[in-house]
């Protein structure tokens, strides 16, 4: 069985006064995901790094975690997460 990992960073804005996930930035690698999250979380109101590991033939993933947050996340997302 072999694993793929994905990085990507996920963006938050404020719409109506909630915070919603805006449009996933693809990252290359770990390093390219941890810079990246770093530079845009000085302008944006909230970002979280994000690490998928998942099977390469099946897809299913088998784990996923926030590498870095910066400003504002929801609550609710990290929950999502955890009980993905």
């Amino acid at each position: 069985m072999a694993t793929i990992d994905t990085f990507f960073i996920q963006p938050f804005k404020t719409h109506r006064k909630r915070l919603v996930p805006g449009q996933r930035l693809p990252a290359k690698t770990k390093h390219h995901a941890l810079r990246d999250g770093e530079r845009l979380g000085r302008t944006a109101e909230g970002l979280a790094v994000i690490h998928v590991t998942a099977d390469d033939e099946t897809g299913e993933v088998s784990a996923l975690d926030v590498l870095a947050r910066h400003g504002l996340v929801p609550e609710e997302f990290e929950e999502q997460i955890r009980a993905f």
